[in-house]
């Protein structure tokens, strides 16, 4: 691999196989020139954007300090870990930007307030930690002090990456499976405790609903009615929950719940009443 850009000490472009590509390494092109051969234990990440993706990122790169490339590196580094494959290579692109706008922005004045934090935190925790160490080290780095709501902003982004979802999407994944876990406190007067398994997997369940239900996607109906009718008799107080739960999505989203949604919901309430 031949360098045929320097764009820093740390980002090179270099053509592979014919096509051109972003590398990236600490210290990758020091003492380099044009032409000249990357040291293949320096390279970290090599990237595989659209033409369009790497014509913005080549632009970042032209526009703004290339510290927040780093910072940026290390928050994403961290939050691969999180996951058993990697985040989409469009967040390199998404959280540099965001967060170059959100240093100007707060050097300027100018605070944005995030209406969805405490959900954030509840229902994406791992993510959060991670967003708020980032934003320790960000405003460290720079001397800045971004407030409290960026950690919700930083860590949508990773959920947004790892899900593969337009940022919009993920606040109103959010906000209805935060509005689906309200309707279950409410009707049971319940108290949960949110370390628990059930508790993560019913969240992880509902995410995954709510993605598939603004996606306009439904379940295949595969189950039995009559293992539905089984799991009513069964648990009235959570198919009561559900007709709530079914109601609200109806009047908000257009949306009737499947014989197949039913019976997760009601598995998944069960489990969280025990």
């Amino acid at each position: 691999m031949k360098i045929t850009k320097i764009l820093n000490n740390n980002v090179v472009l270099s053509k592979i196989n014919g096509e051109e590509r972003i590398v990236m390494g600490t210290g990758l092109a020091f003492g380099k020139k044009n032409g000249q051969k990357l040291d293949r234990d320096k390279i970290e990440k090599v990237f595989r954007l659209t033409t369009q993706e790497q014509e913005r990122m080549l632009t970042l790169f032209n526009e703004i300090n290339p510290d927040v490339f780093t910072v940026t590196e290390r928050i994403i580094h961290a939050a691969n870990q999180l996951y058993r494959t990697h985040l989409s290579e469009s967040i390199y692109i998404a959280l540099t930007d965001h967060i170059n706008y959100a240093i100007e922005r707060v050097q300027e004045g100018y605070t944005i307030k995030n209406p969805l934090l405490y959900e954030i935190r509840m229902l994406y925790p791992k993510e959060y930690e991670v967003a708020e160490q980032g934003l320790t080290q960000i405003n460290a780095y720079f001397n800045v002090a971004l407030p409290q709501d960026e950690i919700g902003f930083i860590a949508m982004h990773i959920v947004n990456a790892s899900m593969d979802e337009q940022i919009s999407n993920i606040y109103e994944i959010t906000k209805i499976t935060k509005s689906i876990l309200d309707i279950v406190r409410y009707h049971f007067n319940l108290h949960v405790q949110e370390d628990k398994l059930h508790y993560s997997r019913f969240v992880t369940h509902l995410k995954f609903f709510s993605q598939r239900l603004i996606n306009h996607q439904s379940l295949h109906e595969v189950t039995d009615t009559a293992l539905l009718k089984s799991l009513q008799i069964k648990n009235p107080q959570a198919d009561a929950c559900i007709d709530k739960i079914a109601d609200f999505l109806y009047q908000q989203y257009h949306h009737q719940l499947s014989t197949d949604e039913r019976v997760y919901l009601i598995l998944h309430i069960a489990r969280l009443l025990k």
